[in-house]
């Protein structure tokens, strides 16, 4: 296939992401990290837009803009949509070169790459190594080989797939060489206008990633396949350049850090803060709603992150049974939460919990252990999750060869609060009630808590979430 001097990319997000609550920042990191001389590239938005792949707007712009090459990104709950948008692509122009990526792709490369509509897959991590395929494309006689990452089908039809490219795991690599998203390009201005809220009332709002990697073994979590296990770190001088960036040029006055791991190494993130307060910018507020790891912090660090900014911590002990976390190879002691949590809040921190309910071997004896954990330890709020089975991430391929799911098994939406899979031991409990009668209590328990809770989420966030779980409470 030849090329124009200027090969036309279109990056594509799906429809199925809740714009609300996040936004393309992987195709913002696409953009800024290749030569923008070199290549026309066009955002295509569908969740932004609220179209889909079957869209006629949707087709009509696609076709106007005669891409070289279609790139997708998207989470295990939308690669079906994601798989349509490149039917559509190969449907208008079989020429057209597809390429996927994000957390789906990089756990489950090898089963989503035997669908032929897609030609090349990134596993993990693009920034550099995407500037570096397109250059191979346009070549004469290409060396996907040497592109980090990629999994490509081989001229004789084998599988090849490439080491992951993890800036900053070997010695003398600098994760600084890594551009910031630019925020122009995914519209960060329209998701603001169209009330963007992740755990924050304020409008300006945008997220950063500021460290990558996690070294746990939680069962349920593709974390250390998407981004390695060591704790890789941009610099404090980097983040100070970027949060400032964001205050004067963007307006931004919340801004989400949404790594796993920002205080795992505690020293950086003391200096982290103690840079922030020293900025002194006004009315900037932070907040961290993956949540952190709760024995990767103290006192003194809770209350360095409430004077630079945090309002809100947010911990994932993940249950209230010992025996569940054991399950979960969470790695945690649960009666060291009690003490984490009283110390957050000695930093005037709200403390907000996140847990999973359904697990694997789960019983409702264990689901009372996590009642009586969220009444003893008087949360500010929590998120109650149904477990989902991720594709790529052990717990799913132990229940595969179990057979208690089929391989190829996809979680549902997260909003929707069902799961496509029920423990034994919960065959007939009703999940949803079970949430209720449990947020009831909470605010039963401080009232104070309702409109607190009610400044976290947009109003369409909590509408969908508990429709959804009130018309389960029925139809259970």
């Amino acid at each position: 296939m030849s090329f124009p001097k200027k090969m036309k990319i279109a990056l594509v997000w799906p429809s199925g992401f809740f714009p609300k609550e996040i936004i393309p920042l992987a195709l913002g990191y696409l953009a800024s990290n290749i030569d923008r001389d070199s290549v026309e590239l066009k955002l295509f938005d569908c969740a932004l837009q609220g179209i889909d792949s079957s869209s006629p707007l949707f087709r009509a712009s696609l076709e106007g803009f005669g891409p070289d090459m279609v790139c997708v990104s998207c989470f295990s709950f939308n690669f079906p949509e994601a798989l349509e948008v490149m039917r559509l692509a190969k449907s208008i122009d079989k020429e057209t070169i597809t390429v996927i990526g994000g957390c789906h792709a990089t756990s489950y490369a090898e089963k989503v790459m035997k669908h032929p509509e897609i030609d090349y897959l990134f596993k993990g991590e693009a920034e550099l190594s995407f500037p570096d395929f397109v250059k191979e494309v346009t070549r004469l006689q290409p060396d996907f080989s040497k592109v980090k990452g990629l999994v490509y089908r081989t001229k004789t039809g084998e599988l090849a797939l490439n080491e992951m490219d993890r800036i900053g795991e070997k010695e003398g690599e600098d994760m600084d060489q890594i551009n910031i998203p630019d925020y122009d390009f995914i519209n960060l201005d329209a998701y603001i206008e169209g009330n963007l809220r992740t755990n924050t009332t304020i409008r300006e709002n945008a997220p950063v990633w500021v460290t990558r990697g996690c070294p746990y073994r939680c069962a349920f979590c593709s974390a250390p396949h998407l981004n390695g296990k060591p704790i890789r770190t941009h610099s404090v001088d980097y983040m100070v350049k970027w949060v400032k960036y964001l205050y004067y040029e963007k307006g931004i006055r919340w801004i989400n850090i949404i790594d796993d791991n920002f205080t795992y190494h505690v020293k950086y993130a003391e200096e982290f803060c103690n840079r922030i307060i020293e900025l002194d910018l006004k009315d900037l507020k932070f907040g961290t709603p993956n949540g952190i790891r709760m024995g990767r912090g103290n006192l003194k660090l809770w209350k360095l992150m409430k004077r630079a900014g945090w309002d809100i911590l947010i911990v994932a002990p993940e249950t209230g049974s010992q025996k569940v976390a054991d399950f979960m190879e969470k790695d945690i002691d649960l009666q060291t939460v009690p003490q984490i949590v009283e110390d957050i809040k000695k930093a005037d921190l709200k403390v907000h919990c996140f847990l999973i309910i359904g697990y694997p071997g789960e019983t409702v004896e264990d689901l009372k252990m996590t009642e009586k954990m969220i009444k003893e330890n008087n949360f500010n709020f929590f998120g109650l999750h149904r477990f989902q089975p991720l594709p790529g991430t052990p717990v799913y391929d132990e229940l595969v060869e179990k057979g208690e799911i089929k391989d190829g098994l996809l979680p549902a939406n997260y909003i929707e609060g069902t799961s496509p899979y029920v423990t034994s031991g919960l065959k007939d409990f009703n999940f949803s009630k079970f949430i209720f009668k449990n947020y009831l209590l909470m605010a039963l328990r401080d009232p104070m808590n309702i409109p607190y809770v009610l400044t976290l989420f947009h109003p369409n966030f909590f509408i969908k979430k508990f429709s959804a779980h009130f018309r389960q409470i029925f139809n259970a």
